[in-house]
């Protein structure tokens, strides 16, 4: 990114999990749902021993997340300029036609001008983070919020090929001159078209998240040996590292075992979940390089944090 990104930061952040915390068992018939969708393959190698579901509507965790947002940030709502949700295609049908009304007016979002994100599946996050700081040409917006949502309502669509889904709101704030603790310095999304038509193979998939990665890091002038850590999407743990192999991420950059067990795959949110939990294990520290990272079929994306 150039020059006047530089003073554009990320953070707070924060996470509304569905609150209902369940076993994969407690979904009815789920070992003939599991191999279905992953055939010949063994759920306990996932990773995952719980999932999360909302009991309410999917309002209350978004507003949720907004005003802890916006408490730990230490600006009122008016001050916030643009709310950008981030979600997967399948949310749209159910969020309704007014749902960003919604939104605003209970959260006081007076000055806020509203947007959605989609149809890049999990990778629709990054892509809204990338447009957040976009935003900030403008020079009279200071404060932009970005929102991921991913929400399952049928629990036999839960089960999905080599993942696990979750119920998650997942939120950061982006702003100019901010306290946040990293910054964003490059962004990529690549499509695999034959992912899209459902005729990925190995070599799409390669070529899909290695060229995003040599644009995020030919864009930034940094290297991936000098990742401190990778917040990837939480797949089956295999797929996992299979996708961190073919883009040269050593397993040990990796931060993401300890949500995928508790969590399963929370969509768009997961690297942000990742992220948040290390932040709060370990802590974000100034100067290292972090790196986002998501995938889905037909996509792959990544972002790469530093540290303030």
């Amino acid at each position: 990114m150039s020059a006047p990104y530089d003073s554009i930061s990320l953070g707070p952040f924060a996470c509304a999990f569905g609150d209902l915390e369940r076993k994969p068992a407690d979904i009815a018939d789920f070992d003939a749902l599991w191999q279905a969708q992953s055939a010949d393959v063994e759920f306990a190698t996932m990773g995952c021993g719980s999932f999360r579901t909302m009991s309410g509507p999917v309002e209350t965790y978004v507003l949720d997340c907004v005003r802890r947002l916006l408490d730990e940030h230490g600006a009122p709502a008016g001050a916030i300029d643009h709310v950008i949700f981030a979600t997967s295609d399948a949310c749209l049908e159910f969020l309704g036609r007014d749902f960003a009304v919604r939104i605003l007016e209970a959260a006081d979002l007076t000055n806020c001008v509203p947007t959605v994100l989609s149809f890049q599946q999990c990778c629709s996050s990054l892509a809204a983070l990338r447009y957040a700081c976009d935003l900030f040409a403008d020079e009279d917006v200071s404060d932009v919020v970005v929102l991921t949502l991913d929400v399952t309502p049928r629990d036999d669509d839960r089960v999905r090929s080599f993942a696990l889904f979750s119920d998650a709101v997942t939120g950061c704030v982006v702003s100019r001159g901010g306290s946040g603790p990293l910054r964003l310095v490059s962004t990529a999304v690549n499509v695999d078209h034959e992912g899209l038509l459902g005729r990925d193979s190995f070599l799409s998939r390669q070529q899909a998240a290695q060229g995003a990665f040599t644009k995020v890091f030919r864009d930034s002038g940094e290297e991936l040996a000098g990742v401190t850590k990778v917040f990837p999407t939480n797949l089956y743990r295999p797929v996992t590292l299979f996708n961190a192999t073919i883009t040269g991420v050593h397993r040990d950059q990796l931060h993401f075992a300890e949500p995928l067990a508790s969590y399963g795959h929370c969509g768009n949110g997961d690297w942000v979940i990742n992220l948040v939990d290390y932040h709060t294990t370990v802590g974000i520290r100034s100067g290292e390089t972090y790196l986002a990272q998501a995938s889905a079929p037909g996509f792959f994306a990544c972002g790469l944090l530093v540290g303030t």
